[in-house]
């Protein structure tokens, strides 16, 4: 008889920042468990991309429609299903909200960690994701090597990159997008204002030998026309790029500038060097996590008013200027003390 590897399912179905965040239980649990066990993974439709690369996530499940119960929805049945021909030995929930209760309770596991037997809420004023993540998972261990309990995330074949985009001398990557870019229902409250990244661009081009990637996806590539036309060191690779693909540019950056985004966490788990550009939202739980390994400098203005993001003072907000006043320069001097 065949012996099999015991299984470990995680539930986070956020965003790509959520799930990067996320990966930092996974060398935990292999500590944990060795090598001898199958991870599976539940994420939002295009995010398990995020895991083309990685051997240590053996499967995902993509879920369309998180609030839909079970016996109504397919993907969460896939997940039933899969626990019912082999048992988990532990389902780790990260998520903190109910829409994964139903799945929580029915999947077949031996430990079940997490929403809904304990509901433990993250302090979004002096806690960082990655540290509320982690105190879950220390529901189930606490006792491992708390220097690999980072975010991780595993990149494509560099060599690739170098025949695809010409890859040759140094360069820094800014990314200038965010869910929130041209959003009419936050009126584009995390972005950083174009006018503003041409400032960078232009300071960089004129301080620097460095050449310059400006990264996002492919469903943003009508804002990077914003910055045409591009100078000869000025490379738009949005929507060119696989997130593995990403993972391995912005490593070998010498350094990335973001806002508040997925791809600021991309780059808090790979590359040395960081600048997220942060105005509404709570730096001190959303920019990348400072870990051993980065360097990690936020620019904001810190004004009176902020933190506001999901709150009455958000909604009354007219002229944004956590993110309108802060300038180009504020944010030069920090790449300098890299």
């Amino acid at each position: 008889m065949i012996k099999q590897n015991k299984k470990i399912l995680i539930i986070r179905c956020g965003l790509l920042g959520d799930t990067v965040d996320a990966t930092s239980v996974i060398d935990p649990l292999l500590e944990h468990y060795g090598n001898e066990v199958d991870i599976h993974w539940v994420t939002k439709p295009g995010i398990s991309e995020l895991f083309l690369e990685d051997k240590r996530i053996k499967k995902t499940f993509e879920l369309r429609y998180t609030k839909l119960p079970i016996f109504f929805n397919k993907d969460k049945l896939k997940i039933l299903i899969e626990s019912l021909r082999n048992p988990y030995d532990l389902i780790l929930n990260l998520e903190v909200g109910k829409k994964f209760n139903d799945v929580v309770r029915l999947t077949k596991a031996r430990h079940k960690i997490g929403m809904p037997y304990e509901c433990i809420l993250d302090d979004i004023f002096e806690e960082h994701r990655v540290g509320h993540q982690l105190r879950i998972l220390g529901r189930f261990i606490d006792t491992y090597d708390k220097k690999k309990a980072i975010p991780s995330i595993i990149g494509c074949d560099e060599n690739i990159l170098k025949d695809k985009f010409n890859i040759n001398d140094q360069y820094v990557i800014l990314c200038p997008t965010n869910s929130h870019v041209d959003n009419e229902n936050h009126r584009g409250y995390r972005s950083w204002p174009k006018r503003k990244w041409n400032d960078l661009i232009k300071i960089i081009l004129t301080e620097t030998n460095l050449n310059i990637f400006l990264a996002g996806s492919v469903n943003e590539k009508e804002y990077f026309k914003e910055f045409y036309p591009l100078d000869k060191r000025v490379y738009d690779v949005s929507g060119l790029t696989t997130i593995p693909e990403l993972i391995s540019i912005m490593k070998n950056a010498r350094y990335v500038v973001a806002t508040d985004s997925g791809s600021a966490h991309v780059a808090g788990a790979v590359c040395k060097n960081i600048v997220c550009i942060h105005g509404p939202t709570n730096h001190h739980q959303s920019a990348p996590c400072q870990t051993h390994k980065n360097n990690v400098k936020v620019a904001t203005l810190d004004l009176n008013c902020s933190p506001c993001y999901d709150t009455d003072v958000i909604k009354k907000c007219q002229r944004n200027i956590c993110m309108q006043n802060l300038s180009a320069d504020l944010v030069f001097k920090l790449i300098n003390e890299f």
